[in-house]
């Protein structure tokens, strides 16, 4: 991927840069230590890092929040709050690698709406770029209701005008024109697929491998440069 998309001067990790699946809530069919997982995001960044100019991150479910619900699950709040203290705030891992590593090209989703931070969002331009916790088998029923949320709080989370949304957490494809000249896409996942994917429920969409890529001037986007790039569709269960 990263061959593919050399000459672009910024790269946007959509959420789920790591999977924290050591304490995932999901049946384990394999076993995979936070160390390995680490380990392997650090050689991700390293890699990011030296390639693009910037890099943004956009916090998904799998990363902060999936290990700061399983503390405050297993933890009374007092030593919450103490681990909390001394972490200065922060139960990201990945916030704490790229401190360490003393990444300075490498930035989080910056939207704040008083003391609480959207790091699930961000906007670039006239792209928004989002990790909403949202899902449906419908295909481009998530994206219309996160487009109708966004509307609908634009102004609380002080949102320029976009025309551009890319949603992941779905792990499908989708794209297509909206009202007032938008567009909005789901932009598949790069993941192999876990055990607990392939169970009896038989729930959800097929994921779809692949990454999408644009071309902006001056923040605006050519509509005519979003795409979809798919992968190899070889990739099976881990």
């Amino acid at each position: 991927m990263l061959e593919a998309t050399k000459g672009y001067d910024q790269l946007i990790i959509n959420g789920d840069l790591q999977d924290s699946y050591s304490v995932s809530r999901f049946t384990k069919y394999e076993q995979v230590s936070w160390e390995r997982e680490m380990a392997a995001v650090d050689t991700l960044l390293s890699a990011f890092a030296a390639q693009y100019p910037d890099v943004l991150l956009v916090d998904g479910n799998h990363d902060r929040p999936r290990f700061e619900k399983a503390l405050r699950s297993l933890l009374p709040l007092e030593m919450v709050h103490v681990i909390e203290y001394l972490s200065g705030g922060e139960f990201s891992a990945i916030r704490a690698l790229i401190k360490r590593k003393g990444y300075g090209n490498i930035r989080f989703a910056p939207i704040k709406v008083g003391r609480h931070s959207l790091a699930w969002c961000a906007q670039e331009g006239d792209l928004i770029v989002t990790h909403a916790e949202k899902y449906s088998r419908v295909p481009g029923a998530a994206l219309r209701g996160i487009e109708e949320w966004l509307s609908d709080q634009h102004d609380i989370i002080g949102l320029e005008p976009w025309s551009v949304l890319v949603q992941a957490h779905t792990h499908a494809l989708g794209m297509f024109p909206w009202r007032s000249g938008k567009v909005l896409v789901e932009q598949g996942c790069m993941c192999a697929v876990h055990g607990y994917q392939l169970d009896a429920k038989v729930a959800g969409r097929g994921q779809r491998l692949g990454y999408v890529t644009l071309e902006q001037v001056d923040g605006v986007t050519d509509l005519s440069t979003v795409r979809f790039h798919w992968l190899d569709p070889v990739l099976k269960a881990a």
